[in-house]
């Protein structure tokens, strides 16, 4: 292995000890067309974010610092493989991992883990606040590559984006209907994640998942915030009928905004919600007394998100979530059936 301004040169094997070499590099704006070029390869025009398909967009992410992507140089003006950490994200301040990809020929030789320890590097010093991964969760190679470099399961993100609108690939390849992604946290610049006000029902997974992230939080009981509104985003993902709710202050009008936005959008076929509400809010508690009145159940966190801190919740009013079909490894196993246990809780108090 060496290492140079060009990058860090490899020389990796399979498990037949063939060997490859192979060359990583950081990402240049010049290579927009070429992510792009694997982006199709790998996912066809099917890639929820529509803006990656944007040779303007990325240029300009790669000049700018939102995105920083790690390749693999054919030498021949193509890469055969990509990792990226994308800081454009509604957690503004962080940056999740995206885009592993590598070529069909190159599988087998350890690359992805290369990929990702050379990006990690890269933006280790940073200013990010963390770096996290949303895992698929219909294999467990991703959660796997994840756990070695010490990123802890905080949460899942339940049905979020329809995988294929063809519904004979999804039975053909014994796929859920929605992606399901599983949240996988490593701090970076981020070592205090203050005051969470926590709902006394999910405290002990709580602090829990922060203990284990090593960083520093204190508890306090929540207040009933009657004096204000509430400041909150709403995104409606429409070729996923799916809606997105970034919460950071429970106001009195929480119930009156999620109904009118469940009214909007509940009958849609295949709809679901995911809300990301604030936990360094004093009206946390309410608010999840709020959300779990419509329906919405506790499915975990996302720490460390630039300046807050958020818990995790999700409804699904017309499809069911496919537990079944969530491949997590024995090391986050106990988070997740606390989350599966949450979701049968709520689907009993549904019946009553």
């Amino acid at each position: 292995m060496s290492r140079g301004n060009q990058g860090m040169m490899l020389k990796v094997y399979n498990k037949k000890s063939e060997s490859l070499d192979i060359r990583i590099r950081l990402a240049h704006p010049d290579d927009a067309p070429h992510l792009i070029a694997l982006l199709i390869k790998q996912h066809g025009k099917n890639y929820p974010n529509r803006r990656f398909y944007d040779d303007a967009w990325v240029r300009q992410g790669l000049d700018g610092g939102i995105l920083c992507f790690a390749v693999v140089d054919r030498g021949d003006g193509t890469l055969a493989g990509m990792i990226g950490a994308d800081e454009g994200n509604a957690f503004s301040g962080s940056s999740v991992f995206i885009l592993l990809t590598i070529n069909h020929s190159l599988r087998g030789f350890g690359i992805g883990k290369h990929l990702h320890r050379f990006l990690l590097e890269a933006v280790w010093n940073g200013a990010y606040t963390c770096i996290y991964g949303h895992c698929l969760t219909i294999d467990t190679i991703s959660q796997i590559n994840h756990h070695e470099f010490g990123y802890q399961m905080t949460g899942l993100i339940l049905n979020r984006y329809i995988y294929d609108t063809n519904a004979e690939n999804l039975v053909n390849l014994q796929l859920p209907f929605k992606r399901t992604h599983l949240v996988a946290c490593l701090p970076l610049k981020k070592q205090d994640a203050g005051i969470l006000y926590t709902p006394s029902a999910h405290a002990a997974y709580i602090g829990e998942v922060y203990e284990s992230l090593g960083v520093a939080y204190s508890t306090h009981e929540g207040t009933n915030p009657m004096e204000r509104k509430s400041l909150l985003t709403i995104t409606q993902y429409e070729e996923h009928r799916y809606s997105e709710l970034l919460i950071k202050e429970t106001g009195h009008d929480l119930a009156s905004i999620l109904e009118d936005v469940l009214k909007q959008y509940r009958a849609l076929e295949s709809q679901t919600f995911n809300v990301f509400i604030n936990l360094n809010d004093p009206g946390c508690p309410e608010g999840c007394r709020v959300l779990e009145e419509q329906g919405f159940f506790f499915t975990g966190l996302q720490p460390l998100s630039g300046q807050y801190e958020y818990m995790i919740m999700h409804y699904s009013p017309r499809i069911p979530v496919p537990f079944d079909k969530i491949a997590v490894i024995p090391e986050f196993n106990k988070r997740f059936s606390y989350i599966q246990q949450k979701y049968q809780e709520a689907q009993d108090d549904r019946k009553n």
